[in-house]
């Protein structure tokens, strides 16, 4: 198989596996009693180095204020989210996601890993899984050579 081919081949496998990992992510979360917007704002708020207004979430989303705002209500309802005065500025408020939050993710994390990937790597032999994450890592280091 030519270079060229073989790219477009990897990518679209790679995109599909990551499509399909993300949709059970999904119904994984939906039986935790998440939205698909809510579970989209914790793994957002997980990964935020610095808690975010409303306003900056609102525009990640390309979502009204109002909307998020609900949103986050929601997530508070839960005690998965805290709103909290911003120490420099007392007009401001931020929004934090609460150990029970990161709990939960973290908890969807590892049931998508073990309902899903876990699985599919069950019908492999022992030494395609330490091909494929051999060729894996060799693959994401030049990717990330590129950045």
């Amino acid at each position: 198989m030519e270079l060229q081919k073989a790219s477009e081949t990897i990518s679209d496998y790679i995109r599909e596996c990551s499509n399909i990992i993300h949709t059970k992510g999904h119904q994984i979360a939906q039986e935790y009693g998440l939205t698909y917007d809510q579970y989209h704002l914790l793994i957002y708020l997980s990964f935020s180095e610095k808690p975010p207004t409303i306003n900056e979430i609102s525009k990640k989303f390309n979502r009204a204020q109002n909307t998020i705002s609900e949103k986050i209500s929601r997530l508070e309802e839960k005690e998965l989210v805290s709103r909290v005065d911003d120490p420099k500025d007392r007009r401001v408020t931020r929004v934090i996601i609460t150990e029970r939050g990161l709990d939960l993710i973290h908890t969807i994390r590892q049931e998508r890993s073990n309902r899903v990937t876990y699985i599919a790597l069950e019908k492999m032999e022992k030494d395609e899984i330490e091909n494929l994450l051999t060729n894996l890592s060799i693959l994401y280091n030049n990717l990330k050579k590129e950045d």
